[in-house]
């Protein structure tokens, strides 16, 4: 039979655990393992907690993230999952993990990828110092984590696997399945989307069930099958192992439609554990709280992103009603006496700016939060967030060529993505955000021209890195070969020095290497990121560039500073001011501006022409720029009122 899932609302799932034979006294646990961030508290573990308590579950959560990080130190371990490009974080646990299956290959990692050696050397490590977690300091980790836990009374574990805390997840519950066999072990998360989690499943026998998708319904629907004995046939979105070793897979979990109904999510246990391990000085002063008021894509359901392999096969755009945000928002904060939150939603709704944001704002309440944004919002919007506690996004800005971003179907152009910069500036909310480089069909022009648009916003908050695509599962470019040029395309380099060789690779692997045709030379681009390295030490120093403006009773001044050598004032009055302030705000043509000069009290007359020569200079001069005859003026109101 075809067991299917539909929505129920929370008090049908409360009736529902009631009638679940036995349901109190099937036990479950929850496992975080690293290399997950430990300064917050999981998500996916505190929601699926939160699930399993709403439908009668004896439910127990271990962050066994936050005991390795208070092993290697709360900012050593920080760093290591801050890390990106080879699968290191995998590595380190792979020995762990596989044992004598480990790769051959594992033990030429460094040889392979010397880059590693360098951010060891980054972190104040060596080495000899991965090595001996690889090989001495993990292995006896994990079977800490197996013996400081009595396994035996759970009826199921459940592994949450996102980004690099695969191979841990792996390498413990591999142990438990060994000393416990009849404990139900389930893999779900990121890392088990599509064809990945039925190849783990297929791969390692010690995995009796994988949750593919959205597990708010899928995960509870297996616990009651499993907690009544009757699993007797396909479930949606779960890979099984039958009694006689084969696999029955239940394809994707379809995705969760009326977000209003999840529990708000249960964090008691990652704070408890912070407490019992002595790291609450170290992470109090920065807590935040994660939360969840959409899932999906609304752009990326109209125009998904080339590179994006965001959302799995979860693009559709779902919100939580204001009112049920607002509410958990509430909860959450009573609860734990924490008023910072960190969204992980891929994109924020609109709709919250006047139905959520503006709420807070008018109720006095002093919420602070992180967002994903759409580059594309106007100062008026920017400041909505601000007034609404939003104090750190990350709008996905990516490139400042205006080509390459059509190219990447991002829906914003350069001035767009420059405009978005300043306001955040201005008001005070941090940036986030990368250059990234390798689009078929972009052009040294392209870049030339980024270059220059680089150096007229020096004064604004730098990119935190500037390098080329990931190739990521679900992508564009990874799914439709035959329209984008993307060539030998193959599992990142470094899967191979992780896993056991009978592990399909081209079926578990995130990231790939590929060669893509028809781009810039890397060569190309070492004066801009040249450039950009300057950027970052000037703005993490006391030698930060400036470009602002005070108004007059007759103009303006317009200080700027892009270096001991090049700082002074210009004095701008009359129409060359009016022309400079009325393109503060966001872009305008010469026609608009000669209509706005029109309509001055001076009404001053001046030709189109007269107007762009105008503005030309201010563009020469780093105080402007333009785009297909449009014109921003990026000094900084001086006024914090304006």
């Amino acid at each position: 039979m075809l067991v299917t899932l539909t929505n129920q609302n929370a008090a049908e799932q409360a009736d529902a655990a009631r009638q679940i034979p036995g349901a109190g006294l099937f036990r479950v646990a929850l496992v975080c393992m690293p290399f997950a961030s430990a300064k917050i508290p999981s998500i996916q573990v505190g929601l699926m907690t939160a699930i399993c308590e709403q439908e009668g579950f004896e439910t127990d959560a271990h962050h066994f993230n936050l005991d390795l990080a208070a092993q290697l130190s709360p900012d050593l371990y920080e760093q290591m999952c801050e890390h990106r490009g080879n699968m290191t974080g995998e590595w380190l646990f792979a020995e762990a993990a596989f044992g004598t299956e480990v790769p051959k290959e594992g033990t030429d990692f460094f040889a392979s990828f010397p880059n590693e050696r360098a951010w060891a050397m980054k972190i104040g490590k060596d080495q000899e110092f991965l090595a001996d977690l690889r090989g001495r300091v993990l292995p006896a980790f994990i079977e800490s984590c197996l013996t400081r836990v009595d396994w035996s009374r759970y009826d199921a574990v459940g592994f949450s696997s996102t980004f690099q805390q695969n191979v841990a997840c792996l390498a413990l519950a591999r142990r438990i399945k060994e000393r416990f066999p009849n404990v139900n072990i389930v893999f779900g998360g990121a890392n088990m989307e599509a064809e990945m989690g039925p190849e783990y499943a297929r791969a390692f026998p010690f995995i009796d069930y994988v949750v593919s998708g959205e597990g708010d319904l899928v995960f509870p629907a297996l616990l009651r099958a499993l907690s009544s004995k009757r699993l007797d046939g396909v479930l949606t979105g779960v890979t099984r192992r039958t009694a006689n070793g084969s696999l029955q897979c239940g394809g994707q979990a379809p995705p969760v439609t009326n977000l209003d109904v999840s529990p708000v999510p249960n964090y008691t246990a990652y704070f408890d554990r912070v407490i019992e391990l002595g790291l609450l000085p170290h992470y109090k002063s920065d807590w935040s709280l994660p939360v969840e008021s959409s899932r999906g894509c609304w752009w990326g359901k109209k125009y998904h992103c080339t590179f994006c392999g965001l959302n799995g096969l979860g693009m559709s755009f779902r919100a939580k009603t204001p009112e049920r945000f607002l509410n958990e928002l509430g909860a959450l904060a009573s609860k734990h006496s924490i008023s910072s939150f960190e969204a992980v939603d891929n994109i924020l709704d609109l709709q919250y700016l006047p139905a959520v944001f503006a709420k807070i704002e008018e109720s006095r309440t002093d919420y602070r939060f992180f967002y994903e944004v759409k580059a594309n919002l106007t100062r008026s919007q920017i400041h909505s967030l601000f007034r609404g506690g939003v104090r750190c996004v990350q709008p996905g800005i990516e490139s400042m060529s205006s080509h390459v971003l059509q190219l990447m179907r991002k829906g914003c152009t350069m001035l767009q993505n420059v405009r978005c910069l300043k306001w955040c500036f201005y008001y005070n909310i941090r940036v986030g955000w990368n250059l990234i480089l390798g689009f078929p069909g972009e052009t040294q022009e392209d870049y030339q021209e980024q270059l220059k648009v680089l150096k007229c916003i020096s004064h604004l908050e730098p990119p935190k890195s500037m390098n080329r695509i990931w190739l990521e599962r679900f992508s564009p470019y990874f799914n439709d070969r035959e329209r984008f040029p993307v060539l030998n395309i193959r599992p990142q380099a470094s899967y191979r020095y992780v896993y056991p060789t009978h592990v399909h690779l081209e079926k578990v692997a995130y990231f790939f290497d590929y060669e893509m045709a028809n781009t810039v030379p890397d060569s190309e681009h070492q004066p801009a990121k040249a450039f950009v390295s300057q950027w970052q030490q000037d703005w993490n120093s006391d030698r930060r560039h400036n470009v602002s403006y005070r108004r007059t009773s007759d103009g303006l001044f317009i200080d700027y500073n892009w270096g001991p050598e090049k700082t002074g004032t210009y004095t701008l009055t009359g129409a060359l001011a009016l022309i400079y302030e009325f393109c503060v705000e966001t872009m305008h043509t010469p026609r608009q501006v000669v209509e706005h000069l029109r309509q001055s009290p001076e009404k001053y007359d001046f030709s189109e022409e007269e107007v762009r020569d105008a503005m030309d200079e201010y563009c020469h001069g780093r105080l402007m720029v333009s785009e297909d005859d449009k014109y921003f003026s990026l000094a900084i109101p001086s006024n914090p009122n304006w």
